[in-house]
């Protein structure tokens, strides 16, 4: 006989839940019900009546059944939740006294991996029935096909009843939290060179200089494959950190020069300079490690641990 904590899978098509009726949620929906997955109920707990109005709107063009209470997802197989980040705590104390003994959820949200796994203790009534989902894409064009990321105890299963309907999910780990370390570390990437173009090119066009930036940045990925670009990077940095802060600074002056605020500028000086304080340059005698892994060694050793409590960074975050 089952017992709470060992959940025996449905079969057959799963009844699906989805917790919030955003673009995301709305989005998954809409592909799932084409790929045949029918068996949808929507619930949303709209602020406003312009969010109700939209919310509804949308689930009366795919014949989905929208609901405002919680209780409409009991008898859900598996419940998708794509709130705003700042509501998938709220969601989840909310939906949890809902939510079916053999159910997953999962959670898509973007969340650091604390408060994802957080936002899984309130499901904790029934361990591994929380599922840590990473967005990879954008559901608003690949819709339920979008890449993504799982992590939980029962991710395998997961995918498994949704893969017959194209949805795509690579699970990463047992741990919830993982995925959404994968997603949110990225972003540091995607987010952080997208806000330095902005910088760049905005202070480019003051300096009517645009073209030639953007192309002479387009040549630097044109002349190798992407991974060899950011293996020298990372490699060269342990040596070369102290000279590119020097230019780093002269790059936000450049742009100070034209009436913009060098954010982004002074950021990448401030980080080259502290790597260049790390003294691996004498310690590598001026040669850069062999690889990428050995750089990244260099540096996760040398750059210390701050205390997790901490919170310097001043950032507001926003409502979605």
């Amino acid at each position: 006989m089952a017992t709470p904590s060992t959940p025996i899978p449905r079969i057959g098509i799963p009844r699906i839940g989805i917790i919030g009726f955003g673009e995301v949620g709305s989005s998954f929906a809409r592909g799932l019900i084409a790929a045949g997955a029918g068996d949808i109920v929507a619930y949303d707990a709209p602020p406003g009546p312009t969010e109700r109005r939209l919310a509804l709107r949308r689930a009366d063009e795919l014949e989905l059944a929208l609901a405002f209470d919680p209780a409409a997802l009991a008898d859900r197989d598996i419940l998708i939740s794509s709130v705003t980040q700042d509501a998938a705590d709220n969601a989840a104390s909310t939906v949890a006294p809902h939510v079916a003994a053999d159910a997953i959820y999962a959670d898509v949200n973007s969340l650091s991996p604390e408060v994802k796994a957080a936002v899984g203790r309130r499901l904790d009534a029934i361990p591994g029935r929380f599922i840590d989902v990473a967005i990879m894409g954008a559901p608003a064009s690949d819709l339920h096909r979008v890449p993504l990321l799982a992590a939980g105890r029962r991710a395998e299963e997961l995918a498994a009843r949704l893969a017959p309907f194209g949805t795509a999910i690579r699970v990463v780990g047992p741990e919830p939290g993982r995925a959404a370390a994968v997603k949110i570390l990225r972003s540091i990437l995607t987010k952080g060179l997208e806000t330095l173009l902005v910088e760049s090119l905005t202070a480019a066009r003051r300096h009517g200089v645009e073209a030639e930036v953007l192309g002479g940045f387009l040549e630097l990925f044109d002349r190798r494959p992407a991974l060899d670009f950011v293996e020298f990077l990372v490699r060269s940095d342990t040596v070369h950190s102290g000279r590119r802060a020097l230019e780093a600074a002269q790059s936000a002056d450049t742009v100070a020069a034209v009436g913009l605020e060098p954010a982004m500028s002074r950021a990448v000086a401030a980080r080259l300079s502290q790597l260049a304080g790390l003294g691996l340059k004498e310690r590598l005698g001026g040669v850069p490690p062999a690889t990428l892994s050995d750089a990244v060694t260099l540096f996760d050793e040398a750059l210390g641990r701050r205390h997790p409590t901490e919170r310097r960074h001043g950032i507001e975050h926003p409502q979605n």
